[in-house]
């Protein structure tokens, strides 16, 4: 398996502290580059490019940015439910313009992975993903939550259900558009099917779905530019049962772990 990564950066326009916005982004980049197999190509599509990209963290040409001018960034209201639609669009678009590049530029790749611009793979991510190479999808549904501030990690179990960025999808699944308009981000995967219905859905359509057994793939929550924050946390209720979940399931964040998911 050959793997093309899409990190999708929100816009300058939209980020709440674009330094922050550039940090996780930075840390994302890092667990990638951290990786022991060099079987990907990766391509982190945005509205803006961060001042450390334009300054050679590329390294080896693994890590390309790619600008977007297709559409405005989204212009935040005060409905939560419309932001997110919004964001979604944004999102799915830059994820298919991605997947555009990398089909065109890197014709080695064979599977693409949606993952976002604050999450964390582990040093063996793409290692493990070559034994799933004959399946049309890998779900990962197995990871960690990290709690940033306050360092503490829960595994989980259920990952898919919480995160975009837990689906591998083989190209041999979808034809993949040759230009970006209102609708054809919908063509892809990524697009057309929400990560909590993505296994459920490629199951359905007869495609040969693995499930990866490790946990090579952490959700970082509460790094001060979560999007899902306002529409998922947005009640008193839910905030408390977040934290008790948390208290519940906690361990710490060690140095072991930190190596693994390059985070220095």
């Amino acid at each position: 398996m050959n793997l093309g990564i899409v990190i999708p950066l929100k816009a300058k326009a939209v980020s709440r502290d674009w330094s922050l916005t550039c940090a996780n982004l930075q840390a994302t980049l890092n667990s990638v580059k951290n990786q022991k197999c060099e079987k990907f190509s990766c391509v982190v599509v945005g509205h803006d490019c961060p001042d450390f990209l334009s300054d050679g963290f590329e390294g080896g040409g693994a890590i390309k940015f790619l600008r977007f001018n297709e559409f405005l960034p989204p212009e935040v209201g005060g409905d939560e439910s419309k932001n997110q639609l919004k964001y979604e669009f944004d999102r799915c678009s830059k994820i298919l313009k991605g997947i555009m590049h990398l089909n065109s530029s890197y014709k080695l790749v064979t599977h693409y992975f949606a993952l976002d611009a604050d999450d964390l793979v582990r040093c063996d991510f793409i290692d493990k993903l070559q034994k799933y190479s004959n399946f049309d999808a890998v779900i990962l549904d197995k990871g960690y939550f990290l709690f940033k501030k306050f360092g503490i990690l829960n595994e989980e179990d259920e990952f898919s259900a919480y995160c975009g960025s837990s689906a591998v999808v083989s190209k041999s699944i979808f034809n993949v558009p040759i230009e970006i308009d209102a609708n054809s981000f919908r063509e892809t995967p990524f697009g057309r099917i929400s990560h909590v219905n993505m296994r459920r859905r490629l199951m359905s359509e007869g495609l040969n779905v693995g499930v990866m057994k490790e946990r090579v793939v952490m959700y970082v929550r509460d790094n001060g530019e979560n999007i899902s924050n306002a529409a998922y946390c947005n009640t008193l209720i839910k905030k408390l049962r977040k934290f008790i979940k948390m208290i519940i399931s906690f361990r710490f964040f060690n140095k072991n772990l930190k190596k693994s998911f390059g985070v220095i």
